[in-house]
C-alpha cells in the first residue's frame, strides 16, 4: 500500500479482501459496513498496489527471469488460502486467460496482483489471441467464452462450493471483445461471446477488485449468474479506472454489470463506455444487486450513468432482502458530457415485470452532478433521474445539480424524466443547489406527458448560475467557498456506516473528510 500525505483507510484489513468483521457477512448485512471508511494515520491510495507476498502460502512470481515465465505456468487451479500470484510488468502483454476458483480466508486471502514497471506501468492481461492453460477447471466449458479473467466455481468441486476471500489488483485487463479470439484449454481456436467481460465473476464471496485498469472489453466487469448458493456477495470495487468498455455493435454491454449482494464502489474513476456503430452506449454502472453502495467515485457518461434496476437470475434470493429496496449513492461526481443520452440515474426496473422492480428508495446525497449541455443541439432534453413507477422513491439531499447552460425552452432539463411519455416516482428534494431553470419534470416540447410523479421540496432549494467550482472549465469541480444554501440533516434511517466520511482525491485516491464535527455541507467533497 502506497502512503501519501494524510489520512484515510478502509476499516477492514486491506489484505483480507474486506470481509465483515466476523469474516463472513450475512446475506443482508448493512450495505457498506464491510468496507467502511474511517480516520487513520495514512492517506489511502487503493490504485497503488505493493504486490508483496504476505500470505502463509506459496509465492508465485511471474515474468521475465522469474520462476514462472508466463501466467499459464502457474497452477491457478490449485490456489489456496495464503497463495500470492505476483505478475511482473513487461513490455509485451500477457496474452493469457485466467480462471481463479480457490478459497482463501479473511486473514489469508488468495491474492493475484501486478508488480508495476519503473514508471508505474501496470502489467497487461490482453484477450486478443490469449491462450488457456489446459489444466484450468472452468464452471462450465461454455464459460470460457464469457471472460478473459474468470473467477468462479471449479466444475470438479461440489456445487455448493463458493470461491471466497480473493483479491485481484494492480493489473490492466483489456481486449476481451469480438472480433478478438483466443485459444481454449483444448487448444482450439474460439471466439468471445458478445457478453464477454474483461473480468467475469461467475460466483464469489468476499471479493476485492482494486487498483486495476479495465478497458476495451465488451463488458468491463460482470459479476453474478444466479441466486441461492450461487449468489455472489460482499464485493468491493475500489481505486479502479474503468473506461471504454461496451459493445462496438450495440448498447447492451456496459462498463460494469452486476447482480450480487452487498456491492460497494469507492474511489474509482469511470470514463465513458465506448460507442456502438450509431453512437449508442451502454450504461456506465448497471446494477441488479441488493445492497448497492456507490460512494466517492468520479463517473463520466453512459446511456445511464447509473442504472439501478430489477434483479433477474437472483431475484428469488435478493427481492426478499431489505437491502434490495434501499440503494445509497453519495459523495460522487457525476458528469454528463457532450453526448446526450438517457436519464443520468435510472432507478426501478427495465424488464416490464413490475412486480420485480426495486419498490424502494434511492438515497442520493452529497453528490455533484454536472451537465455539459452548452454544445447540445436545440430542443435536446436532459433528464437527471428516471423513476420507473410511483412505488420507487427518491430522497435527494445536499446535492449540487449544475448545467453549463441554463435550462430553457431550447435546452430543457428536468429532475424527473419520462419513459414512454409517462413521468413516475415519488421524489423529495431538500438542501440541494440547482442551476437556474431546472424543472421538476422532463416535459417534451410540443408533446404530451402523463405526469404521475409527485415532487416536493423544490420551492425551498437555492438556485443560481454557479455553485462556486474552483475551475469548471478544467473539470475541477472542487467546491470553494459558500453560497450553496443551507444543508439539511440526512434521512434518519441512513446507517452510520453510510454517512459521508471521505474526500475523493483526483483521481482514484481518498482521504478522510475533516468535517466530522462541523455542520453538514452541500455537494461532493473532492480535491
Amino acid at each position: 500500500m502506497k502512503v501519501a500525505a494524510a489520512v484515510v483507510v478502509v476499516a477492514c484489513a486491506l489484505s483480507s479482501g474486506c470481509p465483515s468483521q466476523s469474516g463472513q457477512s450475512p446475506d443482508d448485512a448493512v450495505p457498506g459496513s464491510s468496507s467502511s471508511i474511517v480516520a487513520s494515520a495514512e492517506a489511502y491510495e487503493p490504485s497503488a498496489s505493493d504486490c508483496v507476498h504476505k500470505g502463509s502460502g506459496t509465492d508465485y512470481a511471474v515474468g521475465a527471469g522469474k520462476p514462472y515465465q508466463n501466467i499459464g505456468d502457474v497452477p491457478l487451479e490449485t490456489l489456496k488460502a495464503g497463495d500470492t500470484v505476483r505478475i511482473y510488468q513487461r513490455a509485451e502483454p500477457y496474452r493469457e486467460k485466467m480462471m481463479i476458483g480457490g478459497k482463501g480466508t479473511a486473514k489469508d486471502p488468495i491474492r493475484i496482483c501486478g508488480v508495476p514497471g519503473k514508471g508505474g506501468e501496470l502489467p497487461v492481461i490482453d484477450g486478443n489471441g490469449a491462450t488457456t492453460r489446459k489444466e484450468l477447471d472452468f464452471p462450465y466449458e461454455g464459460h470460457q467464452v464469457r471472460g478473459l479473467v474468470i473467477i468462479g466455481h471449479p466444475h470438479a468441486e461440489p456445487y455448493e462450493m463458493m470461491p471466497s476471500h480473493i483479491i485481484f489488483e494492480g493489473l490492466e485487463v483489456r481486449n476481451a471483445s469480438p472480433p478478438h479470439g483466443f485459444t481454449d484449454r483444448a487448444g482450439k481456436k474460439a471466439e468471445y461471446s458478445s457478453v464477454v467481460a474483461g473480468i467475469f465473476v461467475e460466483r464469489a464471496s468476499d471479493l476485492t477488485i482494486r487498483g486495476c485498469v479495465v478497458t476495451a472489453n465488451n463488458n468491463g466487469i460482470f459479476i453474478g449468474t444466479g441466486g441461492g448458493v450461487g449468489l455472489s456477495k460482499n464485493i468491493l470495487l475500489e481505486g479502479n479506472y474503468i473506461h471504454d468498455n461496451g459493445s462496438i455493435a450495440g448498447h447492451y454491454e456496459h462498463n460494469v454489470y452486476n447482480e450480487a449482494s452487498n456491492v460497494t464502489y469507492q474511489f474509482n474513476r469511470f470514463g465513458p463506455p465506448r460507442m456502438g456503430p450509431r453512437g449508442e452506449q451502454g450504461a456506465n454502472i448497471k446494477e441488479r444487486s441488493a445492497g448497492v453502495v456507490i460512494r466517492h467515485n468520479y463517473i463520466e457518461d453512459g446511456a445511464h450513468i447509473i442504472d439501478l434496476v430489477d434483479a433477474q437470475e437472483a431475484k428469488d434470493t435478493t427481492r426478499a432482502m431489505a437491502s434490495f429496496h434501499a440503494s445509497h449513492v453519495y459523495g460522487n461526481v457525476l458528469v454528463r458530457g457532450t453526448m446526450p443520452s438517457g436519464s443520468l440515474i435510472h432507478y426501478g426496473g427495465d424488464s416490464g415485470m413490475f412486480a420485480d422492480y426495486r419498490k424502494g428508495t434511492l438515497y442520493f446525497y452529497n453528490n455533484t452532478v454536472v451537465i455539459k449541455n452548452d454544445g447540445y443541439k436545440d430542443y435536446t432534453r436532459t433528464a437527471i433521474f428516471e423513476l420507473s413507477t410511483n412505488e420507487e422513491k427518491l430522497d435527494s439531499r445536499n446535492n449540487v445539480y449544475f448545467s453549463t447552460k441554463a435550462s430553457d425552452e431550447l435546452h430543457p432539463i428536468g429532475l424527473l424524466g419520462a419513459r414512454d411519455q409517462v413521468t413516475s416516482g415519488i421524489a423529495v428534494f431538500a438542501g440541494d443547489w440547482l442551476s437556474k431553470g431546472i424543472g421538476a419534470h422532463d416535459l417534451i416540447p410540443g408533446g404530451k406527458v402523463d405526469v404521475k410523479a409527485k415532487v416536493s421540496g423544490l420551492e425551498k432549494l437555492m438556485r443560481g448560475d454557479s455553485p462556486g467550482f474552483r475551475d469548471s472549465a478544467k473539470d475541477d469541480f472542487t467546491l470553494a467557498g459558500t453560497g450553496r444554501g443551507t444543508p439539511v440533516a440526512l434521512a434518519p434511517d441512513i446507517a452510520a456506516e453510510l454517512l459521508p466520511k471521505a474526500v475523493y482525491v483526483r483521481h482514484r485516491r481518498g482521504k478522510p473528510l475533516a468535517r466530522d464535527n462541523e455542520p453538514l455541507f452541500v455537494g461532493a467533497a473532492i480535491e
